[in-house]
């Protein structure tokens, strides 16, 4: 894993702006994240008329089982970017009128259609967990399912993408910003194994750690 560190929060969000215009021209698979500072970027981007390629595909990594009109519902945060790409028929959706259980099958069959995972985007917790994956044990699993449900911390139903197909992608970035970050970050430089997200990607080709704090 490569760390990055930025000078300014403006400094990263300019760089992964310029970043997921530069993925959103290709015909990529690409995973997104939920997240304030994922947010800022994507209405951004909606903001600039920015172009989608249209064989690019775009899914969220995790989703909470709540209304696809509520403000916990991370599709319905990334809404303006959708808009102003006018690619309904390219957003692979968690339907969360399922039950968690239905849906995670449900979003593991739409993601069974894709042979390559370009670019992952995501965050990390301060208790080092990442997308909806918040078991350790998730990390130590040797199946090929593509998602899984689970109960969050937040006693909300979740469904996320699975350790195994984070692994697919053929580059990440996970973002870790803010000074509430900085114990996490050096958690994850120094012994990633002990964490969710450092334990996923320890043996990944292309992860790189996006920040905007100085670390040693």
């Amino acid at each position: 894993m490569k760390f990055r560190s930025f000078k300014t929060p403006e400094n990263l969000t300019k760089n992964l702006c310029d970043l997921l215009s530069s993925e959103f021209k290709e015909p990529h698979n690409i995973m997104l994240s939920g997240g304030s500072t994922p947010y800022k970027v994507y209405n951004q981007i909606a903001q600039k008329n920015h172009i989608l390629h249209p064989q690019c595909k775009i899914f969220l990594s995790d989703e909470r089982c709540v209304p696809v009109n509520s403000p916990k519902n991370n599709a319905y945060n990334l809404k303006p970017m959708l808009k102003s790409f006018n690619c309904s028929d390219q957003f692979i959706a968690i339907n969360t009128t399922l039950t968690p259980k239905d849906a995670a099958s449900d979003f593991a069959n739409k993601l069974s259609q894709i042979s390559t995972f370009h670019f992952g985007l995501l965050g990390i917790g301060t208790d080092g967990h990442t997308a909806g994956i918040f078991n350790y044990s998730e990390t130590q699993s040797t199946d090929s399912n593509l998602t899984l449900y689970t109960k969050r911390p937040d006693n909300m139903n979740g469904v996320s993408v699975s350790s195994y197909l984070i692994k697919r992608f053929e580059r990440v970035i996970i973002l870790a910003t803010g000074e509430n970050k900085r114990e996490i970050l050096n958690k994850l430089k120094e012994a990633p194994e002990k964490l969710i997200a450092g334990n996923i990607l320890l043996n990944h080709s292309n992860t790189e750690i996006w920040n905007d704090i100085n670390i040693n």
